[in-house]
Order: structure tokens, then sequence, then C-alpha cells
């Protein structure tokens, strides 16, 4: 009797167990520090983002963007930017130029190899203001209708790039975008007119 009972109390109390395990819900609270930041994550490129990282490279560089030689910029959707460029104040020296969601910047000098590799730098940058911020938000938009893939698993939190095309010396826009499985990369002109996809 004293066995069947101590089981049926512990099955009893198992089960209370399991119960306030299972009943417990998984979301965060409202209010909460977590459902905020599940909130306030940025799912899409915007032209608050995009101009953001602008004002803080003419800031941090000290001249417009059309003074400015950039060898790449690139700005994702968290709103973590970057641009490459020359130092106006100093054309020999190369910078990344950095802009952080939080309002936080840095400048962080590269060596590119020194005087002799100088001249060939300059053939891969270009001024700052080549293509607008409208375009980079237009060509991030426009790159879910170019990839292959259901439309809910489509993403591109990596934003737009742009550089230079090596092979062709023209001034280009990139958007890495595709399911998770298959990302495939979209290419656009400086003026954010379709060119290709791989």
């Amino acid at each position: 009797m004293l066995i069947r009972l101590s089981v049926f109390m512990g099955t009893v109390l198992l089960g209370a167990s399991l119960v306030a395990c299972g009943g417990a819900r998984t979301e965060a609270p409202a209010g909460s520090t977590v459902a905020q930041q599940i909130e306030q994550t940025p799912t899409a490129l915007t032209l608050d983002t995009v101009n953001g990282l602008f004002t803080a490279l003419t800031e941090l560089a000290g001249a417009p963007l059309d003074q400015i030689q950039a060898r790449m910029i690139s700005v994702g959707v968290s709103g973590s930017g970057s641009v490459d460029a020359l130092d106006p104040a100093k054309p020999t020296e190369f910078n990344q130029y950095v802009a952080y969601p939080d309002g936080r910047r840095d400048v962080r000098p590269y060596d590119y190899g020194g005087s002799e590799n100088y001249d060939a730098l300059l053939t891969e940058t270009f001024p700052a203001n080549t293509v607008s911020a409208e375009t980079l938000v237009i060509t991030w938009n426009d790159s879910f209708n170019r990839v292959t893939g259901a439309p809910e698993d489509l993403s591109a939190p990596g934003g737009v790039t742009v550089n230079r095309n090596r092979e062709t010396n023209e001034v280009e826009i990139y958007v890495v975008n595709g399911p998770e499985r298959d990302r495939q990369t979209v290419y656009y002109d400086s003026t954010g007119g379709f060119l290709r996809v791989s």
C-alpha cells in the first residue's frame, strides 16, 4: 500500500511539474527588452538608413560626398555601414569610415601597399555621390523581384554594396538576396538599371 501511494504521489507531482512547464509561455512580455529588440529590428533598407551613412561619411571625412573618392560603399538593413575611401585632406591615405546603428562612428586606416600601388587604387575609386541614396533603396527593393525562391524565404539583410567592376570599369551596385540556402547576387548599374543575377 505504501509503495502504491508513493508511486501515485510521484505521478501527481510529475504531472503537476509537466503542466507547469508546458503551460509556460515562451513569448517575452510586451514591455521586456527582448520584445523591444524584436520590434525594433529593421527589416528593410530605408532612405533614412542610407542618408545616415552618407551624413556620417561627410562628417568623418570633413568633405562633401563629391569630394570623397570611395572604393566601396556598403550599408546594411540594420543601419551599419562602411565606406572605403581616400582621405580628402590627405589623398594618399586610405581609410574605412564606419557608422553603427547606435550612433557610434569610427575611422580605420588601411594599408594599401605603399605608393607603388597608389595609381592602381585610384583606378578603382569613384566619387561617393555617384549613386544616390534613393537609387540604393530602389535597387534593394527591386532585388526581391529578381531572385528565385518563395517570397517568404527571401531576405537581404546585408543591404547594398557599391564598387567598380574591374572588368568593365563601371560603377555597379549589388545586392545579395534569396533563400538562406540559395543566395543570389543581383547587379545594377549606377543609375539603378538592372544588369544580371549570378
